[in-house]
């Protein structure tokens, strides 16, 4: 018999509990339930041991997300470290070829040793094309990545151009910076040895150690120091050229027509080529006796056009010039009457 008087049973129609109190024979058995009393067979109840096993789990605990379990540390205060710059750092991917060790790829990262967060844009030029072009930030006391080139691209002009601001506004700092770096070969092949020897990873190319400040400049945004070197660059005395012998009646100062390289020229350099042609023509067109030349200076932002405008008036073989509507040239020529 599976059941003896006094088991706790379970009837399986209702799930009560109850007690056994009798045994009639091998199928039927009396049993209690909430004081009542009648007899039920074998088939109609069970142990309630396994019904309460299956109906009262032990709760789980609750779920964690990950990382929960690990002991949270207390945030730290910032503390502004020492600055030193900011600097392009290369590392060099070394591989063997069977004879000895070389580089395969450079990677490039923008290192941020100031306490200072700035925006920046940045291009890497290959053979005078823009091969990358990047505008993103970098926080304070942080590096980023740049890019990566393979080893044999630097055979190809590879230049490197930066553009700082920053980030939060600062009206006593420059609005911009700019920076460029030009990989040398002879150079990069003698850090590439010292860093093998040495055991170092990276090589540092120092950008600026300081954030400049902002500079008072004309309405053509040149400063006092940028306009002494323009001064410099179109001195009287530089301006003779034995290879351009005849004047002109007409001469254009557009600067692509004077340079081959002037995309990578700054604004101050191609107005100092552009005044430098000018000075040189109207200097041999009043000493071959010219009656009047025409100047093609453009119309854009007014800069070289006010610039030889200003000459002029020092010239004391100019009797007047005159920059009005042409129907050939618009605006952006200038006639010059000698005397």
């Amino acid at each position: 018999m599976k059941y003896t008087v006094g088991d706790k049973i379970l009837l399986l129609h209702s799930k009560e509990e109850g007690t056994v109190l009798d045994i009639i024979n091998d199928k039927m058995v009396m049993v209690e339930v909430g004081g009542t009393k009648f007899p039920v067979y074998l088939d109609q109840i069970d142990f309630p041991y396994f019904h309460r096993f299956t109906q009262k789990q032990a709760p789980l605990p609750p779920k964690r997300t990950p990382g929960e379990e690990i002991k949270r540390e207390k945030p730290q205060p910032k503390v502004n470290k020492p600055e030193r710059g900011v600097f392009l750092t290369m590392l060099p991917v070394w591989s063997h070829d069977g004879w000895d060790d070389v580089v395969d790829t450079l990677k490039f990262h923008l290192l941020n040793e100031t306490n200072r967060a700035y925006t920046y844009r940045f291009e890497i030029w290959l053979n005078n094309t823009l091969f990358l072009e990047l505008k993103q930030e970098i926080p304070a006391q942080q590096h980023i990545y740049l890019a990566d080139l393979n080893f044999d691209q630097l055979n190809d002009k590879a230049r490197f151009e930066f553009k700082f601001t920053p980030k939060e506004a600062d009206l006593s700092l420059a609005p911009q910076l700019d920076k460029t770096w030009k990989i040398k070969a002879k150079q990069l092949f003698q850090q590439l040895e010292k860093v093998r020897e040495e055991g170092k990873a990276t090589i540092e190319y120092e950008l600026f150690l300081k954030y400049p400040q902002r500079q008072e400049t004309d309405s053509f945004g040149f400063t006092p120091q940028e306009k002494k070197k323009l001064n410099t660059l179109t001195d009287v005395r530089q301006l003779k050229s034995p290879e351009r012998l005849d004047a002109r009646y007409e001469i254009d100062l557009h600067i692509e027509r004077l340079a081959d390289n002037w995309k990578s020229l700054s604004n101050l350099e191609m107005l100092a080529i552009q005044l430098n042609e000018f000075q040189h023509y109207i200097d041999l067109a009043i000493t071959q006796r010219l009656h009047s030349m025409i100047v093609i200076h453009g119309v854009g932002s007014g800069k070289l056009r006010d610039e030889i405008h200003d000459i002029l008036k020092t010239i004391p073989e100019v009797k007047f010039f005159v920059n009005q509507y042409h129907p050939f040239y618009g605006y952006g020529a200038t006639e010059i009457f000698f005397k």
